[in-house]
């Protein structure tokens, strides 16, 4: 029994890491920038860098000869002989790009973020836009309806202030 329990709490004891793991593993995939920008941190690279390689690739000879020739009647005399011998070797350039793509996925995950951020924004500016719109009609109704109590005022003080002046005639 003794043994028993020792073997359990060393088999529980181990399973731990195990499970730490899996829970550091399913935070970095439910967080894929946070794991992009650390592993830009860890495995830095030059940005976009290019690699040149010269190789050679063939070495051509070409044996050139020139004769000075002289002739007279049916006979051909060599005067003068040179030989040169032309060597010409070719060289390559490989151009090898390399990309920092945990950099490009960082940025790209940046991109949708400020991208959702943007359309919310936008979203929100079209419901304020709205709820000016209506605001300036209530506005507009207000106004109306004051101008409307105003021009009833002024007309039942003319009224008055014509009622009240009455005409003296001669008796």
């Amino acid at each position: 029994m003794k043994y028993f329990l020792i073997l359990a709490i060393f088999l529980f004891s181990c399973n731990t890491a195990q499970r730490k793991l899996e829970k550091t593993q399913e935070y970095l995939f439910k967080h894929p920038e946070f794991t992009a920008g650390v592993c830009a941190e860890q495995f830095k690279t030059k940005p976009d860098s290019v690699i040149v390689y010269e190789t050679k690739t063939d070495t051509l000879w070409e044996l050139l000869q020139f004769y000075d020739t002289t002739s007279t009647n049916d006979t051909i005399r060599i005067t003068d002989h040179k030989t040169k011998v032309v060597t010409k070797t070719i060289w390559r350039d490989s151009i090898i790009y390399r990309e920092n793509k945990a950099e490009q996925e960082q940025c790209n995950l940046a991109l949708l973020s400020c991208n959702k951020n943007i359309t919310g924004l936008i979203d929100k500016n079209t419901k304020l836009e709205q709820d000016l719109a209506d605001w300036k009609k209530k506005a507009k109704t207000r106004w109306l309806w004051i101008a409307l109590l105003i021009g009833g005022a002024a007309t039942v003080l003319v009224f008055k202030v014509i009622k009240g002046i009455k005409p003296k005639l001669p008796v």
